[in-house]
């Protein structure tokens, strides 16, 4: 189970946090399901992406938008448990097909929204609308560990500051992955063994996080993530394929 690409996937985390603040998840689920079991892969990811959380919040500690957190937090509640008992009962192959259709369609919006910035910004969505974004937000980050990318979509027409923005972001992210850590236990998904493994990778994730730092000064972030992206659609797409 510890592979050369359970330690990349630590790595990568780390990195990818901290030098451009994107979430990791949705770029390494469909990588490690490529070479392993999808449930396992999102269980591995499930304690490293917290401890990602725990490793920003400081930072962004209530800096949040706490009116935005009262219409976010309740729908990433019920979609992370919606999505928990999804992953739980689904087959490995209709696991697959879920991760790579959500990496493709998460990766193109992402791109989207990188090279036509002012795709959601003319758009107003309502407290309700983001209630129920956020619980797709909540299901995807079950699934996939892409809910950020899916919350996004909200927040970024709401015209909050960027500090409370991104603080607000980590809140939810903070929320979904505590409770991903509780419903992936109490299933079955996340096992001993996998938090065991996941604990001894997290060296690998601060040397990541520490490459990270040194990267964000020689690199643009655009056309980083925009080349993170297409490695998500391509994984996604092999998922698809091969599944």
């Amino acid at each position: 189970m510890l592979n050369i690409f359970s330690m990349l996937a630590a790595f990568v985390a780390g990195l990818l946090k901290t030098a451009f603040g994107i979430g990791a998840g949705v770029f390494l689920t469909p990588l490690l399901s490529l070479t392993m079991d999808p449930k396992t892969a999102v269980a591995l990811m499930a304690p490293m992406m917290l401890i990602t959380d725990f490793s920003t919040l400081g930072t962004h500690w209530k800096r949040w938008d706490k009116k935005q957190l009262l219409i976010i937090l309740p729908g990433a509640l019920l979609g992370t448990i919606l999505g928990s008992y999804y992953l739980v009962g689904a087959s490995p192959e209709k696991t697959k097909i879920t991760i790579g259709t959500i990496a493709i369609l998460f990766s193109t919006l992402q791109i989207l929204r990188i090279k036509k910035e002012k795709l959601f910004t003319n758009i107003k969505f309502s407290p309700w609308q983001g209630s129920i974004i956020s619980i797709a937000a909540g299901t995807a980050s079950a699934i996939a560990h892409s809910g950020g990318i899916v919350l996004t979509i909200y927040l970024i027409t709401q015209n909050l500051k960027k500090e409370t923005f991104v603080a607000t972001l980590v809140g939810f992210l903070l929320f979904a992955d505590c409770l991903k850590i509780v419903m992936f236990s109490r299933l079955g998904i996340l096992t001993l063994p996998l938090v065991k493994i996941s604990l001894f990778l997290v060296p690998v994730l601060f040397l990541g996080s520490w490459a990270g730092s040194k990267l964000i000064k020689k690199i643009s972030d655009k056309q980083f993530v925009i080349y993170i992206n297409i490695l998500v659609f391509i994984s996604g797409l092999i998922l698809l394929i091969k599944h």
